[in-house]
């Protein structure tokens, strides 16, 4: 729209009211075009997103925000009412939503319930949601605050505002006294969508909820993105051809052995075999070690090259794991993948995200600055996401306004949930319900890839891409043997083997301290060998050094926690696996011959402290503990062929034998809209990874690069602008967090507490910090 004539109300500073409230129009309008969603009549979407975007600042208008916004002296207009924009904003937009949906032919619910919803997002578009029960109720104040504001009105600057947004379409005239009317019928009109709300909540009505979610995701992204970046948010389109993997591999070299030719075997099976885009819900169910990312990646383009071909659509790849530290190694895959074919590779086509990022985006010659960076990344705006199951999840079921912003890039999206088996249990119903959500309503595709498929979905609710009998009942890399008759302490197994027979061992154990204590036992016991340590005590600048180490066979020896598991791509002759659920079990048999040389030995065993204690029950569940126990004491041991039916057992086992009550009442907060409450559960109460202590962030000054960091980040409280202050932070935040951990807010020996964070200077490094082991937890057991 070319505006000759501005109202001279501001939105922001030096930007004009009307240019922010069709800047963000035009983006909605964008973000929904590279949509094709199942939720609602897109034309219906359409006019309520175009409406609520034009009226979402429109409170702005008022004397006291205009003031406020132009004044040098901000704290004096701090706990002013008046200055807030928002609620008035929503009532408006209200009754504008309930005149423009009045064209279509609607359910008198969904007649209700539109324009309140409507109201919602915008009364809630610079926080989070609460309670939408809550919304329906405004006190007198709030009324008396509304009528004041409007009187403020500077009526001739707002009716060249309301003339300038008609002149695109708004069609809506607004004056004191249409204004007026709202305000003082939004009471009676929110009693009404009271009553209907607490009818249409009782159903189990999943689509309410995707809807809210959705709606509120288009307007606070293009919000916030109009005025941080404009235009250069839009997405450019680029073609990734559905071959560059097949391209790929044609230039690795290829040695003839039978685990390689099981891989390609696999990678064909998936990836020569015709996609069928009505099957939503996919499964990729492979043993560890057969190039399940390869394979994924693959099917993966392929898919959104067809998806392109017949609906005319880019589909988004979001690739979800559930570890940082397998992030980066399959974010690398993709970058060889796409620069061995030419591709340049920019942060508009691949993009890592996850709370440890480096706040850098390229598009094209462009490389944003901090802010706008920071903007781009948490908005998902690429073609390829890596993220991890947090980020993920915690967009999918969410109140928070900074999580929600990316979700409807959900919508037209194929989603890899990889090392799918480390979703909790007690949340698979949970998962199941809004997993399918998010494929028929919004149309995308879920992929699951795991050696241990979870039943999350029914056998006949999932599509499996590959034949997984087939391979895993070929397989005779390892022999598991559980020795479970008896619980043995850390000196026994320090005297179980005989260490010195010429093969290589990995010793996962269950908690930091009994991990500590055994690398000690064995270290004395073998002064002269290489051994090596890994926990999250170690500081990730340590831990990625060691994990590229073992990878390259400097080790005999390692002795870790369970943070090996999944992903991490290290091979030992023999693993030593303290007890824990089936899944772990298997996962942790894959770190055992990985490449097939011989047979490799795993051995199940159930270690306890000095209390007599298991350290299994320190950190899972018993049911979990139970199953496996039960199941694992009918063999005196397991070939790797078995294993598939076996775990296939124990998912049975555990889906009839824990319970799904927490999942049920998430479920239930998400039908009835409860995205924050005090009183019973709600959507807020969702937590992927529940934490059994409170943990503090540590920073330790281990080298001179770690003193650089720590010296700049002292140095940012000479600034005194927060913005600026965070912005700066954000240039080396990736850097800074590879010399911090996480401990226990109860050990004994808690360091100083400088600026925001407990601190160990170089000094003080004998102290808190052992070279080997990692910080020197005194007073607790350490979980992880």
């Amino acid at each position: 729209m070319n505006i000759l004539h501005y109202s001279n109300l501001y939105s922001h500073p030096g930007k004009y009211l009307e240019k922010h409230l069709v800047g963000c129009s035009k983006l909605i309008n964008e973000f929904e075009r590279e949509s094709d969603i199942n939720l609602k009549d897109k034309s219906l979407i359409s006019d309520i997103s175009f409406v609520t975007s034009l009226c979402h600042d429109l409170g702005k208008s008022t004397v006291y925000f205009q003031d406020y916004l132009l004044s040098d002296n901000k704290e004096k207009y701090k706990g002013l009412k008046e200055t807030r924009h928002s609620l008035i904003s929503a009532v408006i937009c209200y009754f504008a939503v309930k005149n423009v949906i009045g064209k279509y032919n609607l359910k008198e619910d969904e007649s209700v319930l539109l324009p309140f919803i409507s109201f919602v997002i915008v009364k809630k578009h610079h926080g989070d949601l609460d309670d939408i029960l809550n919304e329906t109720i405004i006190e007198d104040e709030d009324i008396s605050i509304m009528q004041k504001q409007l009187e403020s009105i500077d009526m001739i600057k707002f009716g060249i505002l309301n003339d300038n947004l008609n002149k695109i379409g708004f069609n809506t005239i607004l004056n004191k006294e249409t204004i007026k009317q709202y305000i003082c019928s939004i009471k009676n009109e929110l009693k009404h969508v009271r009553r209907t709300l607490r009818k249409i909540i009782k159903s189990e009505d999943i689509t309410r909820y995707i809807y809210v979610n959705y709606m509120f995701s288009l307007l606070i992204d293009s919000d916030k993105s109009e005025v941080v970046i404009g235009d250069n948010v839009l997405r450019k389109d680029i073609n990734i051809p559905g071959n560059v993997v097949d391209k790929y591999k044609k230039m690795l070299p290829f040695k003839e052995s039978k685990m390689n030719m099981l891989r390609e075997k696999a990678y064909r099976e998936v990836n020569n075999r015709e996609i069928d885009l009505s099957k939503r819900i996919l499964s990729i169910n492979l043993p560890t070690g057969l190039g399940k990312t390869f394979t994924t990646i693959s099917f993966a383009l392929k898919l959104r090259e067809k998806l392109y071909r017949e609906k005319n659509i880019r589909y988004r790849i979001i690739y979800s794991l559930p570890f940082l530290s397998i992030i980066e190694q399959n974010s690398n895959e993709f970058e060889k993948i796409l620069k061995s074919n030419g591709i340049s590779i920019n942060s508009d086509l691949l993009l890592k995200h996850h709370h440890l990022s480096d706040v850098k985006y390229t598009k094209g010659n462009m490389e944003f600055e901090t802010d706008k960076a920071k903007i781009m990344i948490e908005g998902w705006n690429s073609e390829i996401i890596v993220t991890t199951f947090i980020q993920l999840f915690h967009t999918i079921i969410s109140n928070k306004n900074s999580a929600l912003r990316k979700f409807h890039r959900l919508a037209n999206s194929i989603i890899i949930l990889d090392e799918v088996q480390s979703i909790p249990f007690n949340y698979w119903l949970l998962m199941k319900k809004m997993l399918s959500a998010i494929a028929f309503e919004l149309n995308s595709y879920i992929i699951f890839v795991t050696a241990t498929q979870p039943l999350i979905f029914k056998k006949d609710e999932i599509y499996p891409l590959v034949d997984e009998k087939k391979y895993f009942y070929e397989m005779d890399r390892v022999r598991i043997h559980p020795l479970l008759k008896d619980n043995i302490t850390l000196n026994d197994l320090s005297n179980m083997f005989d260490l010195n027979d010429g093969r290589s061992y990995l010793f996962i154990l269950n908690t930091i301290k009994s991990a500590q204590e055994f690398y000690n036992l064995i270290k004395n016991k073998l002064p002269n060998e290489n051994i090596i340590y890994l926990s999250t005590h170690v500081l990730p600048y340590e831990r990625l050094c060691r994990i590229n180490e073992i990878k390259a066979g400097k080790y005999k020896f390692a002795v870790t926690t369970q943070l090996v598991e999944a992903g991490v791509d290290i091979d030992f002759d023999v693993v030593v696996r303290d007890l824990a659920p089936l899944d772990s079990i298997n996962q942790s048999a894959g770190r055992c011959n990985r490449n097939w040389n011989g047979q490799g030995k795993v051995y199940i065993i159930s270690l306890v402290d000095e209390k007599g204690k298991k350290y299994s029950n320190y950190v899972y569940d018993n049911v979990l503990l139970n199953i496996t126990n039960k199941i694992l004491n009918k063999y005196d041991s397991i070939d790797e062929s078995e294993l598939l039916n076996i775990v296939q057992e124990y998912y049975y086992e555990v889906s009839n034998s824990t319970s799904q009550d927490e999942a049920r009442e998430i479920l239930d907060a998400i039908y009835k809209l409860k995205y924050d409450s005090d009183d019973g559960t709600c959507v807020t109460k969702f937590a992927l990874i529940k934490n059994s202590y409170y943990k503090v962030d540590t920073f330790i000054e281990l080298n001179k690069e770690a003193s650089e960091l720590w010296q700049k980040y002292i140095n940012l409280k000479n600034i005194k602008n927060l913005f600026e202050r965070r912005n700066l932070f954000y240039n080396f935040k990736a850097d800074f967090y590879k010399y911090t951990i996480s401990i226990p807010a109860i050990v004994e020996n808690m360091p100083p507490d400088i600026e925001g964070f407990k601190y160990v200077n170089h000094d003080s490094l004998k102290d808190y910090y052992d070279s080997d082991t990692g910080f020197i937890t005194k007073g607790v057991i350490s979980i992880w």
